[in-house]
């Protein structure tokens, strides 16, 4: 089970409404599964229906929490037009196997849709997890 606190949710969920047409992506950080930092990162693909995080921005955060004794806890995305589910192209992209891999579809109608999943080894693991306040 993955904690997200409800304040680094609706920061997601702001990141993927101002980028709509185009995904948006970044980095939760914490503690096991457990988060409780957020970290934006530029998308360097702006077609709506693919992500890829700015490198330079990628490795500085990634250091950034080696120096503080944080964890890479979720990487997320946005959906602006379809479900919240991994595509070909985000599973063949999943890089860190123990990472949550959580994606925000803004195709629905006023009801979040959010899923986790582990992405290893060519498998789609759907995760469970919980919002705090």
């Amino acid at each position: 089970m993955w904690t997200i606190p409800r304040p680094l949710l609706n920061r997601i969920l702001d990141h993927a409404r101002r980028a709509v047409p185009a995904e948006c992506v970044g980095l939760l950080s914490g503690q096991g599964k457990t988060a409780t930092a957020w970290h934006p990162l530029s998308n360097r693909w702006q077609d709506g229906v693919r992500f890829r995080a700015d490198e330079g921005e990628l490795i500085q955060v990634l250091r950034q929490l080696r120096e503080k004794g944080e964890e890479l806890v979720a990487i997320y995305h946005s959906h602006p037009d379809s479900a919240a589910t991994p595509s070909d192209l985000d599973r063949q992209q999943a890089y860190y196997p123990d990472a949550l891999y959580l994606i925000v579809s803004l195709s629905t109608s006023g009801r979040l849709e959010m899923n986790g999943f582990l992405l290893r080894d060519g498998q789609t693991l759907p995760q469970e997890i919980v919002i705090t306040d």
